[in-house]
């Protein structure tokens, strides 16, 4: 039982913190726009002062000459005709406590037509996974171990990619958006082997390809983004000769403020984006160079949304501003967040009462064998209760 008394104080001690917080961001914010609204001349000038920098701890978007305060405003309307794909993920993770060890993946997808009088693609797709090749992993010649938490997680996103790349293919004839509630940058759990990490990302890049082969814009979007890359470039124009990003030194007078933040003072309309930039995060390393990932940020009419894209996207300008569009007519039609991303998670999620019959289905499937139906003591007394 949560006693809430026993942290009034610190409900109320919030308040305060989050006024010096926001005085210490309107601060921070002067300083960046300062250095963000320089022009484009001017910012160019100071591409040799950042290279010429010691590699900083914190991300540094590839800013290259443009200056980030440039706006580009939306290039039109959407087109009356288009079709909006997406896919989304959810699971019941493998639970030691639980009748048997097993994990459920479960993929929702969607695919929206407008102007054509079709009605929309509802589908979802779970898979059980309860043998032993599902369940553990060996490396390095030792005992089998069942798999992590994360590992899983990545098993969801590659399904969730697998199923996009099929959308895709199937839709490739229209005039289309497909759309990752993720970002494109797969940022693999830390302590993971090298080689999970290069299959995890090559196996997601095979759906970057077949959009590719397809000429099919994809783009991830990410709401509320906490980036910090391009205040990241900011930073390093404060930065004097010599500068080795101390705490003391002047680039660390941006360290807590975002980019959402920034582009809340510059992209002053719905519809309003930035410039692209290009991430610098290492593990794009194990990206192909044409799936390098770029991103800009886009005024959604009710936040400031990260939208990512791999560079094929980026270096077309057809195919950028068809992303730029759709994205915020998706966002619009959504009341604020794309309505296929939502519709997605809708037919993904797994909720308490689903979840539940999964169980008693898994129980009377071991009765029928004769099996004993057996959770963990820990597990009957969460459900029973003896007070």
């Amino acid at each position: 039982m949560l006693e809430l008394s026993q942290v009034i104080a610190d409900i109320q001690n919030m308040g305060a913190e989050a006024r010096k917080r926001g005085d210490r961001t309107q601060s921070q914010m002067q300083i960046a726009l300062a250095r963000a609204t320089l022009s484009g001349e001017e910012w160019a000038e100071t591409r040799a002062q950042r290279e010429r920098l010691p590699k900083p701890s914190w991300q540094v978007a590839d800013c290259r000459d443009k200056s980030p305060s440039e706006v580009i405003r939306l290039p039109g309307t959407a087109p009356d005709e288009y079709s909006a794909l997406a896919t989304d993920g959810s699971q019941i993770p493998l639970d030691r406590h639980a009748v048997a060890p097993c994990f459920l993946l479960n993929v929702g997808e969607i695919a929206l037509h407008y102007g054509t009088g079709e009605r929309p693609h509802l589908a979802s797709k779970a898979t059980l996974h309860y043998r032993d090749e599902d369940l553990y992993q060996t490396e390095g010649g030792g005992d089998p171990v069942p798999l992590s938490d994360k590992i899983i997680a990545n098993r969801r996103l590659l399904a969730e990619s697998a199923a996009l790349g099929e959308l895709i293919a199937a839709h490739k004839d229209r005039y289309a958006l497909a759309l990752v509630d993720d970002p494109l940058i797969v940022w693999t759990p830390q302590g993971e082997s090298e080689s999970e990490q290069r299959r995890v990302i090559q196996k997601f890049c095979e759906m970057l390809t077949t959009a590719q082969e397809h000429c099919m814009p994809i783009a991830g979007y990410v709401s509320r983004p906490g980036a910090r890359d391009v205040v990241g470039a900011l930073r390093l124009t404060l930065c004097e000769p010599g500068c080795e990003h101390r705490p003391m030194d002047p680039c660390a007078k941006l360290t807590h403020l975002t980019d959402a933040q920034l582009f809340a003072n510059l992209l002053s309309q719905p519809g309003d984006r930035s410039p692209v930039f290009g991430s610098t995060s290492r593990v794009l390393d194990l990206y192909p160079a044409e799936h390098r990932i770029a991103f800009f940020y886009l005024n959604s009419g009710a936040e400031i949304a990260r939208v990512e894209i791999p560079w094929w996207v980026a270096e077309d300008s057809d195919l950028t501003d068809r992303v730029h569009v759709l994205c915020f007519d998706q966002a619009r039609k959504g009341a604020g967040y794309p309505i296929a991303l939502s519709e997605a998670h809708e037919r993904a999620v797994v909720r308490g009462p689903d979840r539940d019959a999964f169980f008693r289905l898994i129980e009377n499937a071991f009765v029928r064998e004769n099996l004993p139906a057996l959770q963990t003591r820990k597990a009957l007394a969460k459900r029973t209760r003896v007070l």
